[in-house]
C-alpha cells in the first residue's frame, strides 16, 4: 500500500508546484459563444496547471461547468468525460465540458475510481471495477435524456477505462465515438520506476480485446508527452473506423504535454468536428507544455 500511495503521490505533487499559477486562473478564463439564443455561454478555464490544481481540490461530486446540466436536451448524443489517473472531474474537464455545452452538447462526467484513502480524487481503483463504475452512470445518462448512444471521451487512463467499458456485455451498441486523450493502447506506459498506466499484464499485452467495428475511434497524441509514454503507444491499428492523430503533425508548434492536452484549443476544436461531422479550420495554438 505505502509504495502504491508513493507512486499516486508523485503525479499529485508535481501539480501541486504550479500551484502559484492558480492566481492567474482568472485571467484564464475565456467565454465562447453559444447558439442558444440569450443563454449565458459556460466560463472556459484554458490554464491547465491552474486547473488541475483548484480541481483536484474540488469534491469528488462537483462538475466541471456545462456539465450535468439537469433537464439539458440536445438532438445529438450525450458526451460523458472521463478523467485521467489521481484526478477528479473539475481537474480534467475546466476547458472541455463548458466548450460542449457552448456548443449546445448535454455533457456528463463523474469521478470513478475512489480508493478509501484517495480524498477527493479519483482513478486509482481496479479498471474493471470502474468500467462497471461508468456502466451504471451511462445507464443513469441514457434514462435521463432517452438516448441510445453516447459519445464517449477519456483522458490517459480515463480512455483505458472506455476501452474496457466498451467490453462489458451490451456496452459497445452505447457507443456511437470513443475519443482518446493521451491514451496508451499498447503494452504499458513507463515514467521512471511508475509502470502502471492501463490494465496491462506486461508489455505488448493489454486487455482491449478487438475493436468494435460500428464504434467510431479517435485518438490524439502528442510527442511531448511525458506520462504516456512512448507516445506512440497511443496508436490503434489502422481500420477504416479509426483515426490516429499526433498535434505536432498538424501544428508542429504546439508543445502540448500529457496534461496540457484536455485544455489544448487546438485538440478542443478537432474533438468539436468529429462530434459533429464538421470539417471547420482549427487553428494550431501553443498548449500547456506538462
Amino acid at each position: 500500500m505505502s509504495s502504491l500511495r508513493a507512486r499516486v503521490r508523485r503525479p499529485l505533487l508535481r501539480r501541486l508546484t504550479v500551484l502559484a499559477g492558480a492566481a492567474v486562473l482568472a485571467g484564464s478564463i475565456v467565454f465562447v459563444g453559444t447558439g442558444v439564443a440569450d443563454a449565458k455561454p459556460y466560463p472556459v478555464v484554458t490554464d491547465a496547471g491552474a486547473a488541475s490544481v483548484t480541481g483536484d481540490l474540488a469534491p469528488a461530486e462537483a462538475s466541471p461547468p456545462g456539465a450535468d446540466v439537469q433537464g439539458c436536451r440536445s438532438d445529438a448524443p450525450p458526451v460523458v468525460l472521463l478523467h485521467g489517473t489521481a484526478q477528479n472531474q473539475m481537474s480534467a474537464w475546466q476547458y472541455l465540458a463548458p466548450t460542449l455545452a457552448n456548443r449546445g452538447y448535454c455533457v456528463h462526467s463523474l469521478t470513478y475510481g475512489q480508493a478509501s484513502w484517495s480524498a477527493q480524487v479519483g482513478g486509482l481503483g481496479k479498471r474493471e471495477t470502474s468500467a462497471r463504475q461508468v456502466a451504471a452512470f451511462v445507464d443513469d445518462v441514457l434514462a435521463a435524456s432517452g438516448a441510445k448512444q453516447i459519445d464517449l471521451i477519456g483522458f490517459s487512463q480515463g480512455s483505458a477505462v472506455a476501452q474496457l467499458f466498451t467490453q462489458l456485455p451490451g456496452r459497445a451498441a452505447q457507443v456511437r465515438n470513443l475519443i482518446g486523450l493521451g491514451p496508451s493502447n499498447r503494452g504499458i506506459s513507463k515514467v521512471g520506476s511508475i509502470a502502471d498506466r492501463l490494465p496491462a499484464r506486461a508489455p505488448g499485452e493489454n486487455d482491449w480485446g478487438p475493436l468494435h467495428s460500428d464504434i467510431r475511434y479517435l485518438m490524439i497524441m502528442t510527442r511531448h508527452d511525458e506520462v504516456a509514454t512512448p507516445y506512440r503507444h497511443g496508436f490503434l491499428p489502422k481500420r477504416p473506423n479509426v483515426r490516429n492523430v499526433v498535434v505536432q503533425d498538424r501544428c508542429p508548434n504546439d508543445r502540448v504535454g500529457h496534461l496540457g492536452l484536455p485544455y489544448d484549443s487546438w485538440v478542443g476544436g478537432v474533438v468539436l468536428n468529429t462530434l459533429s461531422g464538421g470539417t471547420d479550420t482549427v487553428r494550431c495554438t501553443s498548449g500547456y507544455p506538462l
